[in-house]
């Protein structure tokens, strides 16, 4: 456990704020949407995004929540460091069929659960690790590209961090743009989640001192999370102005804790739509 001071504190969550899922979305509309594919995209843009959604309070939960969103947006599209539709990251190998680089993720936190009643919140999580992208099926249907990632996991209430292990989820992804000859573009991503057993812990372990006649004591295990896919519509209203929406669902069929009694679901749906307004953008251009 860390603490944080009140500036690196500030700058956490500013950070956090960044990464949030409906952040990323907005991140891939802008990055993504088609626009005169005859200029190159500005280096940098700068700018607002408003979302809101309903999303499950974490994988397997039978409670969803309106979330909404509104936060500076920043996406560069630089040599190494990018901010884009994959989040934070740092390329360090990019060749013609292989990208290596270093990505950030994150989720919400979780407030008023009745599964969790009497247990402590989940608080807000985020991750970092290394992404292996191979592109060398780029010449198929949608363009495919295969994502292996693998993050370190961490929570903070915004004054403590405490790690919560790792996981590894391979992931496909493919993208159509332009889509049917309009100025949109569509981005499906399918993939497994495979969870160390702290993770597991901090979504689905119930302590006997934390156990109900409804609610029995389990052990957590380290094993098979779920799988998820995600389809998201973007396009560009104008060079500044964008929207996206999106829907994200989970099964948890199959799942190492499908016993557990906060597994309530075996499948999730999340929905989530925004725009963004990006006024603020470079004379320089992206170079890819």
């Amino acid at each position: 456990m860390f603490r944080w001071n009140d500036a690196i504190r500030c700058i956490g969550a500013a950070a956090l704020a960044a990464l949030a899922p409906l952040a990323a979305r907005a991140q891939a509309a802008a990055s993504e949407a088609p626009i005169d594919d005859s200029a190159a995209r500005p280096r940098w843009e700068v700018g607002l995004v408003l979302g809101g959604g309903r999303v499950s309070d974490y994988p397997g939960a039978d409670q969803t929540h309106w979330r909404s969103l509104v936060a500076p947006l920043l996406i560069y599209r630089g040599p190494i460091l990018r901010v884009d539709r994959d989040g934070i990251r740092g390329r360090l190998l990019n060749t013609s069929d292989f990208e290596f680089d270093l990505s950030a993720s994150a989720a919400f936190n979780a407030r008023n659960n009745d599964a969790r009643q009497g247990m402590p919140d989940l608080d807000y999580l985020f991750g970092f690790g290394p992404q292996l992208i191979y592109k060398g099926l780029r010449g198929n249907f949608g363009s495919p590209t295969l994502h292996l990632k693998a993050r370190a996991l961490m929570s903070t209430d915004f004054r403590h961090i405490h790690g919560r292990g790792v996981a590894i989820d391979p992931e496909l992804r493919w993208r159509w743009a332009p889509l049917a000859g309009m100025p949109a573009a569509l981005a499906f991503s399918v993939g497994p989640t495979w969870a160390s057993r702290e993770l597991n812990r901090y979504f689905y372990e119930v302590e006997p001192g934390q156990a109900t006649p409804t609610r029995p004591a389990y052990v957590a295990r380290a094993g098979y999370l779920g799988t998820e896919a995600t389809l998201t519509l973007s396009g560009r209203h104008s060079s500044k102005l964008s929207w996206f929406v999106t829907a994200r669902g989970m099964s948890l069929r199959g799942s190492a804790n499908a016993d557990s009694p906060l597994l309530r679901q075996s499948s999730n749906l999340s929905v989530g739509a925004g725009v963004l307004w990006t006024p603020w953008q470079s004379q320089a251009r992206a170079v890819d």
